[in-house]
């Protein structure tokens, strides 16, 4: 589906461009919305892991991501420090060589650690959309949703 919506936007700009270049009108109104991030660089903070919210525990980092220009992942699952590499051309997005410390986590965030990581695994693509990021399957199925966080 995501191909085909690819395709359409491309028809779409296509058609723009050549009224355009031929002097036609276009309608003021019609924006194009682009991301408001860069992907890459950028700290990643987790929000929604399948369709769930992600809640901090007391005294625990926060699940994020940072990708790197050198094609690093860093990050943390929210109780362990995480690392590996990514690969990334055009929309699709995915993950290796993933791997985290070994610190025991306490219940809910072992088990936040696990899908995270299995999230991660499974990515195949994006979308930016404003200050969110959405990691999909293959599929196209959300993953997990999350937002950009300043690095100071």
């Amino acid at each position: 589906m995501l191909s085909r919506l690819k395709h359409l936007i491309a028809v779409s700009v296509a058609v723009v461009a050549v009224m355009a270049v031929s002097g036609c009108a276009t309608n003021p109104d019609v924006t194009t919305q682009t991301a408001s991030e860069d992907l890459v660089g950028t700290y990643w903070k987790l929000m929604l892991l399948d369709g769930k919210p992600v809640t901090v525990a007391d005294n625990q980092r926060e699940a994020h991501l940072v990708l790197g220009e050198d094609g690093r992942v860093a990050g943390s699952t929210g109780c362990n420090r995480l690392m590996g590499s990514y690969r990334l051309e055009g929309d699709t997005l995915t993950f290796s060589r993933l791997a985290s410390t070994r610190m025991a986590c306490p219940g809910d965030m072992a088990t936040l650690e696990q899908a995270w990581l299995a999230a991660l695994s499974e990515t195949a693509h994006y979308a930016l959309v404003g200050q969110s990021l959405v990691l999909q399957d293959a599929d196209d199925r959300a993953l997990a949703e999350l937002k950009a966080n300043a690095l100071y």
